[in-house]
C-alpha cells in the first residue's frame, strides 16, 4: 500500500510546492509538515494534533480527508504489533502464547482487516452526520449552546464539529445545518450553518444568537458578547449542500477594554467616538497615556524606549505578548514590521511588510481647530 507521508509528498510535488509554500498557505510550522511525509508521528504533541493537521494538509492537497485519516489509523493498528520477543516469553501461560504466534503470523490480514473496518466505520460516520439523531460534543457548555438554541429555534443541529484554530487561523467545511464549535482563548464559540444562498451564506452564533450573512471571499468582522478577540469570515467555496469557511481572529477586544479602562481613570478625559481610544478630547496632555500592546506572530527584533527611556531591546519569539504604557511618547525599532500584530490604545495599527524594519515614534498630537482635541500620531522616527 502507498504510505500516508508518501501520498502527502507525491501530491505538494505534482503541484510543485516546496514544504515553505505549503507552511505559508497553510499556517502550519515545517516541522509538522516534513513530520507528516515522514510519518514522524511522535513530533506531535498528541493524536487530535495529528489528526488535525493531516485534515488541514490532505484539504489544501485536495486529498480525501477522511480517506487520509483512515490510512493513517490502519497505520497505527499496524505499528501497535506486538514485538517477536514478547511472543516468545516463557512466563505468559500457553494459550496466550498460541494466540500471540497466530496473530504474528496472520498479522498483514489483520492489518488490512483493520483498515477495512476503519473504513466502514468512516461510511458509518459520514451517514451518521446527516441524521438528526447523531451525538453532539458532550462539554456541558457545548451541550447548553445546543439545548438553548434548539427551545427557541424549534430546529435541532445535526452535528457539532470541533476546529482546532492554527496561528489564529483555520479552515472548516460545514454542511447546512451543521455547526462549528472552536476556542478564542478560553472562550467557546459556536457558529451553525443556517442557509445557503447564491454565493453566500447566513450563519447564526449561537453564543449570542447573532445571524451573519457572509458573501463570496468577502471578510465579515464579527464581535461577541465575552469574546476576547474579534472574530473573521470569509467563504472561500460553496455546494448546494456545504460550504467552506475561512476563521480567522482578529483585533484584541480584551486590550481596547483595557485600554479604555486605563483613560477611563482620567476624568477629563473623553473618547470622541465610543470605542476609540486614539481620538479624545482633554484639558491638557498631562492625563493622556498611550497603551501600545504588540503580539509577535513571527521571531521579531524590537527596541523601545519610553518617555525617552529605554524599556527593551532584543529579539522576541514567536507566540510572546508585549504592553508598554507612555505618556509622551513611544520610540519604537522594529526588525520585522510584519511579523507582528499590534494595537495603540486598542486600535489596530500596521508598520510593514515581513522583513521590512520599521522606526516609528507614536505621540499625541493636539488638533489645529481645537485645542483640546488630541489624536495618535504615528510618524517615522
Amino acid at each position: 500500500m502507498e504510505s500516508i507521508g508518501d501520498r502527502l509528498r507525491q501530491a505538494r510535488e505534482a503541484k510543485k510546492l516546496t514544504v515553505k509554500n505549503v507552511a505559508i498557505d497553510t499556517n502550519m510550522a515545517p516541522t509538522y509538515i516534513e513530520a507528516l511525509e515522514d510519518e514522524d508521528f511522535d513530533k506531535f504533541p498528541g493524536e487530535t494534533y495529528i489528526i488535525g493537521f493531516l485534515k488541514t494538509y490532505s484539504e489544501y492537497l485536495k486529498l480525501d480527508p477522511d480517506e487520509m485519516v483512515m490510512l493513517y489509523k490502519g497505520y497505527k493498528i499496524g505499528e501497535s504489533a506486538t514485538p517477536l520477543e514478547e511472543l516468545t516469553r516463557p512466563t505468559r501461560p500457553q494459550a496466550i502464547t498460541n494466540i500471540l504466534a497466530l496473530y504474528d503470523r496472520y498479522r498483514n490480514l489483520i492489518f488490512f482487516a483493520g483498515v477495512a473496518l476503519v473504513s466502514v466505520l468512516v461510511i458509518w460516520g459520514v451517514w451518521a452526520m446527516n441524521r438528526s439523531d447523531v451525538s453532539i460534543d458532550g462539554s456541558d457548555s457545548v451541550s447548553q449552546i445546543k439545548k438553548s438554541y434548539e427551545e427557541s429555534q424549534n430546529s435541532s443541529i445535526k452535528n457539532i464539529k470541533s476546529l482546532q484554530l492554527s496561528n489564529d487561523k483555520g479552515f472548516t467545511l460545514v454542511y447546512k445545518g451543521e455547526a462549528v464549535q472552536f476556542l478564542v482563548e478560553n472562550k467557546e464559540v459556536v457558529f451553525l450553518l443556517k442557509e445557503i444562498g447564491d454565493n453566500k451564506v447566513t450563519v447564526n452564533f449561537l453564543n449570542d444568537d447573532k445571524d451573519i450573512v457572509i458573501e463570496m471571499d468577502k471578510q465579515v468582522p464579527v464581535t461577541l458578547v465575552e469574546c476576547p478577540r474579534e472574530v473573521l469570515l470569509t467563504l472561500k467555496g460553496l455546494t448546494e449542500s456545504r460550504a467552506k469557511v475561512m476563521i480567522e481572529l482578529g483585533r484584541d477586544l480584551k486590550a481596547e477594554l483595557n485600554a479604555a479602562a486605563a483613560l477611563s481613570q482620567n476624568s477629563d478625559v473623553k473618547p470622541v467616538t465610543e470605542g476609540d481610544n486614539t481620538r479624545v478630547i482633554a484639558q491638557n496632555n498631562k492625563s493622556l497615556k498611550i497603551v501600545f500592546e504588540v503580539k509577535f506572530i513571527q521571531k521579531s527584533f524590537i527596541e523601545i524606549y519610553l518617555d525617552g527611556n529605554r524599556k527593551q531591546r532584543g529579539f522576541m519569539p514567536a507566540g510572546s505578548v508585549e504592553r508598554w504604557e507612555a505618556s509622551e511618547y513611544i520610540q519604537m525599532k522594529i526588525g520585522n514590521a510584519g511579523g507582528i500584530k499590534s494595537t495603540i490604545n486598542g486600535k489596530e495599527f500596521t508598520f510593514g511588510k515581513p522583513g521590512q524594519v520599521a522606526n516609528k515614534i507614536i505621540t499625541w498630537k493636539k488638533d489645529v481647530t481645537n485645542p483640546n482635541l488630541y489624536h495618535i500620531d504615528v510618524k517615522d522616527w
